[in-house]
């Protein structure tokens, strides 16, 4: 089989050969990646960035493509697409994700050279979905606000929320051409159905990250009332609603701390108040007026390995976000055993169980996160039952080996139904 892919960045392997040198680490997509290469497939890769053409081997290779916005389409796309299309004559056409113009360039090109019926896209984020509830909770003065970074990089709250409903008109063009889309929750196949109500609509487990299929959260060597959140960055992710969650959590437990990856929104010198986003400024402010800038640590940017120690030093992970699909981040949890709150939003509900195997709650109510929260630190030890429930049934919906054989079977059905030989 012939395997044409389409991702937003390049995979960690690739990036590897480009550089010469070793990444640090690989992510989910390598999991996937090498699972196919066992299996003999000749593929090509295609992928958004730098790094020019070449082969990691003889059934194997990468090109890269320009594509300096997201939210904008680049009809030279298009033509570049179609002369891949004709030069690899794939069987099957995967793109990684709708959320990039790239996606409907080569839904245009695959329809232009008869090789429509044999494309899927696999659901990542749906921008257009996303837009909707990007900056739930965050006061109107605050969206309309702009620091100098946004004033420069026309990018404050409320231009990010635009650019997001741009990438979501690209993604409804791209489904209501698509005979078949690939996802994994009730939430993305409601998306899916709502942009075309006839298109075929395969499931697929999600593979993650391979060093969170090894190692196991344990009370005993946890941080005591430590909380650990995986992003910051954007309103999306619900920091905000965090902060003032934590503030409830440390009237009852004022040893609490709160530790996140990336760089401190907190003051810092000159340059780091230049390059910070009203969002930030925002978070700062929340943090500031619940005298929490002593409780939060800033991991910086952390690899795979460095993540799965944070994860299992924590004492609950936290997952407040406005809008998900399926958040990797839950995932990985999960997979370690980590006891577990997270907001009822988009496919949460399809990882992870009320109750018995983690707390799930309304993402605009806080106090709510609290509650959970303090009640996960007063289970102390037995905490643990919900964490290898959640395990048990992350190793289910994560199985690398399952995961593979459903995908090659999308795979099967695709290059022997879709009409991609004629």
């Amino acid at each position: 089989m012939r395997l044409l892919w389409l991702c937003n960045t390049a995979p960690g392997v690739v990036c590897s050969h480009i550089s010469g040198k070793p990444t640090g680490g690989v992510n989910w997509v390598d999991h996937v990646l090498s699972g196919l290469r066992r299996q003999g497939l000749t593929i090509r890769i295609l992928f958004r960035g730098e790094g020019g053409s070449a082969q990691l081997d003889d059934g194997c290779g990468y090109a890269a493509f320009s594509e300096p916005l997201p939210h904008r389409y680049y009809p030279e796309l298009e033509k570049r697409f179609r002369a891949e299309i004709r030069s690899f004559q794939p069987d099957v056409i995967h793109s990684w994700g709708l959320e990039y113009g790239h996606t409907l360039a080569m839904v245009n090109a695959a329809q232009a050279e008869g090789k429509l019926p044999c494309m899927a896209a696999s659901i990542q984020g749906l921008c257009g979905f996303i837009a909707r509830h990007y900056a739930e909770g965050i006061p109107e003065r605050v969206q309309r606000s702009a620091t100098f970074r946004d004033f420069v990089r026309r990018d404050n709250i409320r231009q990010q929320r635009e650019k997001y409903v741009l990438r979501g008109r690209m993604e409804a063009q791209a489904m209501k051409m698509l005979s078949h889309v690939i996802g994994r929750t009730d939430w993305d196949r409601a998306c899916a159905k709502t942009w075309n109500p006839d298109i075929v609509y395969h499931f697929c487990g999600e593979t993650l990250r391979e060093p969170f299929y090894q190692g196991q959260w344990r009370y005993d060597a946890c941080r005591p009332h430590r909380i650990f959140a995986s992003s910051c960055e954007y309103p999306v992710k619900g920091f905000h609603y965090l902060l003032e969650a934590f503030s409830e959590v440390l009237k009852t437990y004022p040893d609490a701390t709160l530790a996140v990856p990336g760089r401190s929104f907190l003051s810092g010198g000159a340059q780091a108040r230049l390059r910070r986003g009203s969002y930030e400024k925002y978070l700062e402010t929340l943090a500031k007026q619940w005298n929490l800038t002593d409780k939060i640590e800033f991991l910086g940017d952390l690899s795979g390995e460095e993540m799965k120690a944070a994860y299992v030093s924590a004492n609950v992970f936290v997952l407040p976000s406005t809008i998900e699909n399926s958040p990797n981040s839950l995932g990985e949890a999960m997979l370690l055993g980590v006891p577990c709150v997270a907001s009822d939003v988009g496919g949460v509900s399809s990882l992870m169980r009320h109750g018995s195997e983690g707390r799930i709650y309304q993402s605009t109510a806080p106090y709510m996160l609290a509650y959970h929260i303090q009640t996960l630190f007063a289970m102390g030890p037995e905490a643990a039952s919900l964490g290898q429930a959640a395990r048990a049934h992350a190793q289910v919906t994560h199985d690398p080996e399952r995961n593979l054989e459903t995908l090659l079977a999308i795979y099967g059905e695709l290059a022997g139904g879709g009409n991609c030989h004629g």
